[in-house]
């Protein structure tokens, strides 16, 4: 089937062809008047031929232009030009139809994330970088939300150079840490001290920079975690000194009794049987362990609040962790534990107080070897881990293990689970950690193994 449009192209191009032969025979037959006729159908047809395949090719324009200024309600009717072209528009409606699907998605997903940040707690606002530093440009805020507003106590700025005349200390923070990083910036607002914590993101996108500068008000969360420490702290001590005063206060009231007649005054010693004065004795004697014990408990006290500033040197992990398991071998052996040491890189070395890092070495070991009493082939497993970021040194053993109700209170001071223990390891030993600006951290699986993890930064 020959299509219309190949059809009308070619009796054009035929058309032209006959009045160029024509042509020739006018010029050849010196028919000058034939000839000047000819040339002006020619060009006739010539135009017309454009003037077709132009109108064709609108349709094409058209379609591009529908595509380049986002216009999707264009609708291309079915042509009278042929099969071909009734497919060339057809594809032409499928396409804008996918165009105007796709847009309509990202919008949807535009809103939805934006939705989103708008109701989470966290400040969030999106720059230009260049307009970080320019404060007198009018370029608006690419995103603000409630939030930010909130924790600013300002109102939906559109520009950024308001935004910045207002919070110049935070124009001053977000400058150095531009390149990306988090800080920590106190601020007061008109009723209270806030304390932010700051982060911001560079992000590169078609040639352009772009900041994106999130913050939180920390303060009233570190508020909220002080006072609950200082309850558990209190809590602790409110019970163990009681446990220390009511035996204490009952046995000076029976001293008080013995030693005094009906109508209160003091008896002569004369009078005290030798019933009465061994009572007496042994009054005394649980009294002074009692206060012995309270003043022992005291001096711990004072140990958890008063470690010593670390004197940083480099460690070999290796030497240190071997020293650790000759120290402990002994206890070690009694218990019928056995010690394996993972291969450990022999320069591999970490910065720290080696004094007070065995303390909290033995302080694990110690715990392990509680834990692993009547547990079969009790063993205590040693690793570390080197990367970029951080060194790992774990303490395993295969015990007990810790119930996930006492996890978070096993760092409390004080706190403990051991019928003679004081409670005091455990806390100190963070307290040390944190002291070398590491951690410790605890991870158990109830009746199969716990792992204490020593986190050092590289």
């Amino acid at each position: 089937m020959i299509k219309r449009f190949t059809l009308q192209v070619v009796i054009r191009i035929s058309s032209i062809l006959v009045f160029c032969v024509l042509l020739s025979y006018c010029l050849t037959a010196s028919l000058w008047f034939s000839a000047l006729g000819s040339s002006i159908a020619i060009i006739i047809q010539v135009l017309l031929l454009i003037r077709y395949v132009n109108n064709t090719n609108y349709s094409l324009v058209k379609f591009l232009e529908a595509l380049k200024t986002e216009d999707y309600s264009v609708y291309f009717s079915p042509s009278k030009k042929g099969d071909s072209f009734a497919k060339v528009f057809d594809d032409f409606n499928l396409i804008i139809k996918k165009f105007k699907q796709n847009k309509i998605e990202k919008e949807a997903q535009y809103k939805y994330f934006k939705y989103i940040l708008e109701h989470v707690n966290l400040g969030v606002i999106s720059i230009k970088k260049e307009d970080l530093f320019n404060t007198t440009s009018e370029e608006e805020i690419l995103f603000l939300n409630k939030a930010a507003c909130y924790i600013l106590k300002q109102p939906q700025h559109k520009y950024w150079h308001r935004m910045a005349h207002q919070v110049p200390w935070l124009v001053d923070s977000i400058k150095q840490i531009a390149d990306g990083g988090k800080t920590l910036v106190d601020f007061k607002d008109d009723t209270e001290q806030k304390q932010l914590s700051l982060e911001v993101i560079p992000l590169q996108l078609l040639n352009a920079s772009y900041l994106i500068i999130s913050f939180q008000d920390i303060k009233s969360e570190i508020e909220q975690k002080e006072i609950e420490a200082w309850h558990n702290v209190i809590r602790v001590l409110a019970h163990e000194m009681l446990n220390s005063f009511t035996p204490v206060s009952s046995l000076a009231s029976t001293v008080k009794s013995l030693t005094e007649g009906e109508d209160g005054a003091l008896i002569s010693t004369n009078d005290l049987s030798n019933e009465d004065i061994n009572d007496i004795n042994m009054a005394a004697t649980t009294i002074k362990k009692r206060s012995d014990g309270l003043l022992a408990f005291v001096k711990d006290y004072r140990t958890i609040s008063n470690v010593p500033i670390p004197q940083l040197q480099k460690i070999n992990i290796k030497t240190f962790l071997s020293s650790i398991e000759l120290l402990m071998k002994p206890a070690v052996e009694e218990a019928k534990i056995s010690w394996i040491t993972a291969p450990i890189p022999s320069n591999a070395t970490i910065l720290g107080d080696s004094k007070l890092l065995e303390q909290v070495c033995i302080n694990l070991v110690n715990n392990s070897i509680h834990a692993l009493v009547k547990s079969n082939n009790p063993t205590i497993k040693i690793n570390c881990t080197i990367d970029m970021e951080k060194t790992l040194i774990r303490f395993t053993d295969n015990g007990k293990g810790i119930e996930d109700e006492i996890k978070n209170q096993i760092f409390i001071p004080f706190y403990t689970t051991k019928k003679n223990g004081s409670g005091i390891g455990l806390s100190l030993s963070k307290n040390i950690m944190k002291k070398h600006g590491g951690n410790l951290l605890v991870h158990s699986i109830p009746g199969e193994k716990t792992t204490f993890t020593l986190r050092f930064k590289n």
